[in-house]
């Protein structure tokens, strides 16, 4: 008689909270309880931009903040990882260290760990959010889940590994191409960042060189969000309407005066849609 494959249960993180974990092999073996179905997403792009990171080796996705970009690629990676039928064994987070006021990360105090943590704050936050701060503990403590800085990429192999470089839009075009030759059998990658939010000097965006550059290539993804699909506080996407190109600030007016006239009884309303048409500084006379 043939033998019946039996389904494992999945359950909600809130379920695995009651299990006591205490090393790695528990850790991995609660992922694979985790049900990681229960994703919800916010706007089609989100959809899209998941559906692309399964169909593809590497997956480029651009956007501005808030669209969850770090989100949904923790998810995926987390996944791949706790999912039997992968590959995957551990996730890499890569971050170009963009270094300000001359302080180098050298002589930064500790470890690689302790000098790049500040850095990572959103991945692990997002991933605590996913399996429980325990077993991201865990998995950090065994390097199951590591972060290497770009720097010391050079001469490596990532095979096996679910790798994620974000604000790319910070690395060079030297650097990305470094980056994507470490890809590795079995690998996947996502890259992503915000090409409004560059921290290098105009024009040297290695994401922007490198999407026009792969366009097209087989085995490549591509993936972007508008200010339409930012999902966190509605006020971030008024906000960004403000660095817009179109929008003037008028340098004779100061940072007091502005105040003045804002809070004044018969001062102006900000446009409640967050429109900037026809919207100009006016002082009170």
């Amino acid at each position: 008689m043939a033998r019946t494959k039996v389904t494992q249960k999945k359950v909600s993180l809130s379920e695995l909270n009651n299990h006591n974990v205490s090393n790695k092999r528990q850790a991995l073996k609660d992922l694979k309880m985790l049900n990681f179905d229960e994703l919800q997403y916010k706007n089609p792009a989100q959809k899209r931009f998941y559906k692309t990171i399964s169909d593809k080796d590497i997956t480029f996705g651009i956007g501005p903040a808030g669209c969850g970009k770090t989100y949904l690629s923790v998810h995926k990676a987390l996944r791949e990882l706790g999912n039997k039928d992968s590959h995957i064994d551990g996730i890499v987070i890569v971050k170009p260290l963009v270094e300000a006021a001359g302080e180098k990360l050298g002589f930064l105090p500790g470890d690689v760990e302790e000098k790049t943590a500040p850095f990572m704050m959103s991945f692990y936050y997002n991933m605590e959010q996913i399996i429980g701060k325990q077993r991201l503990n865990i998995l950090k403590e065994s390097n199951t889940i590591q972060v290497i800085p770009m720097a010391y990429m050079r001469g490596i192999t990532l095979s096996d590994k679910f790798v994620i470089l974000d604000e790319a839009q910070n690395a060079t075009p030297e650097q990305i191409k470094m980056f994507v030759t470490r890809l590795g059998e079995n690998s996947k990658y996502i890259i992503t960042g915000d090409l409004a939010q560059s921290d290098i000097k105009h024009g040297m965006s290695g994401l922007e060189d490198a999407i026009k550059r792969f366009a097209g290539v087989h085995g490549v993804g591509l993936a972007s969000f508008k200010e339409k699909d930012i999902v966190r506080h509605s006020l971030v996407r008024r906000l960004l309407k403000r660095y817009h190109e179109g929008f003037n600030i008028i340098d004779e007016i100061s940072a007091e005066q502005t105040i003045s006239m804002w809070v004044h009884e018969e001062g102006l309303d900000a446009p409640t849609d967050g429109s900037m048409d026809d919207y100009h500084y006016k002082l009170k006379k």
